[in-house]
């Protein structure tokens, strides 16, 4: 757990009337020990990155501002009950006017619903599965509570747009007409390959087998023998790192497999390249987030983050982080600017959210669509050699 203000004050939720003691708190919820560590510690630093500056700029009628983050993981994997867990804990203190949050997309599914019974925004900078705002795909069924009102937004590309680009940037680039694909039967990985394969096939390339982990697996070595069989020139895998990504990739090389090997955004953590050693070397992989280097507006975000956090690592998407929680906090800022300095309800910050566009951000301005998904998401593409991972290009789409 971490809380935090500009003067890294603890956050609690005692007094007789919300907002006798002057503070605001913003939620969050990762995945920051265990398997998870390499993607969710950077993450969670952006969002703390974000709510550290606002707080030094101050609220207005004198609130000051405040962090309350929380840790979902269980037995070293991110869990979709200790993530109901913290945002109940969350909503329980009303100074909680907004959660940045959560990093898995199996957690959301979870967490969507808990959210919207309390009519509390939940932005995530990294959950990608179409489910989670498409209600043909599934998204309806969260909100059994506030049918009609939704609360969760993200910052991220989902996966629809990820997959299609994926395939297309196989077929085009990597020259692949054969593909094997795996996923880890998780709401991320299971949605990603989905598309991935609908999209390889629609472009005339050959899906030869889906193939589904188990929880925990780390014996590959029986179903690389059947891809082997195969002889596919691509590997697609769906998934996160946390889920053996690594471990895959290392025992493919191992036993003679040659073909490419691809994946989304749920690889390109500094955990696939630990995990897979030297045989990370050659795969290839897309993000939900752009290559901050080359975008102008990012470079303050890079300057402050690397001296906040000196000596770690920037992660996949910390930008993403720093953004969802800048777009929370702009909100309950222009809400109380309206309203004589008086801290919103819980509820206007969800609408605010809903309505509004946040122009100074890492990634540029951030908007959404009705359903909650960022107007302007980026797919970048990336590979790994000598152990790092390097980038190659990237594009953004456009969502209304």
């Amino acid at each position: 757990m971490t809380a935090l203000t500009s003067g890294c004050t603890s956050s609690s939720g005692g007094s007789s009337t919300p907002f006798d003691q002057k503070f605001i708190v913003i939620g969050g919820d990762f995945a920051t020990s265990g398997a998870d560590t390499t993607a969710g510690v950077p993450t969670e630093n952006g969002a703390l990155l974000a709510i550290e500056q606002e707080a030094k700029k101050g609220l207005p009628g004198g609130y000051t501002l405040r962090a309350q983050m929380l840790d979902d993981t269980v037995n070293g994997v991110h869990n979709d009950g200790q993530g109901v867990r913290n945002v109940q804990a969350l909503i329980q203190d009303p100074h909680v006017l907004a959660i940045v949050g959560p990093q898995n997309s199996s957690v959301a599914r979870a967490e969507i619903p808990v959210a919207n019974a309390a009519k509390i925004a939940l932005v995530s900078p990294t959950t990608t599965s179409v489910g989670l705002t498409d209600d043909a795909s599934g998204a309806a069924a969260l909100r059994p509570t506030n049918p009609k009102y939704r609360t969760f937004f993200r910052t991220v590309l989902r996966d629809d747009l990820q997959g299609s680009a994926d395939a297309a940037y196989a077929f085009a680039v990597l020259h692949a007409r054969r593909a094997y694909v795996i996923d880890d039967n998780e709401s991320y990985g299971l949605g990603i390959a989905d598309v991935f394969a609908s999209a390889f096939a629609r472009l005339g390339g050959a899906v030869l087998e889906r193939s589904h982990l188990t929880a925990q697996q780390q014996d590959f070595v029986p179903l690389l023998t059947r891809v082997a069989g195969k002889h596919p020139d691509l590997v697609y895998f769906g998934g996160v790192v946390a889920s053996g990504a690594g471990e895959l990739r290392r025992q493919m090389v191992q036993l003679g497999i040659t073909a490419t090997f691809m994946g989304g955004d749920g690889i390109r953590e500094d955990g696939f390249v630990l995990a897979a050693g030297k045989t990370a070397d050659g795969i290839y992989c897309s993000g939900g987030s752009p290559n901050l280097n080359a975008m102008p507006e990012a470079a303050r975000f890079l300057k402050d983050y690397s001296a906040r956090f000196p000596g770690q690592l920037l992660g996949t998407y910390s930008a993403n982080s720093y953004a969802a929680a800048e777009v929370v906090v702009e909100a309950i800022r222009k809400l109380m600017l309206s309203n004589g300095g008086a801290p919103p309800t819980r509820e206007q910050v969800v609408d605010e959210i809903a309505r509004s566009t946040t122009p100074d951000t890492p990634l540029g301005p951030i908007a959404f669509t009705p359903e909650g998904d960022v107007t302007t998401p980026v797919v970048s593409f990336w590979t790994v050699k000598a152990g790092k991972f390097v980038f190659i290009t990237q594009q953004r789409k456009a969502l209304h």
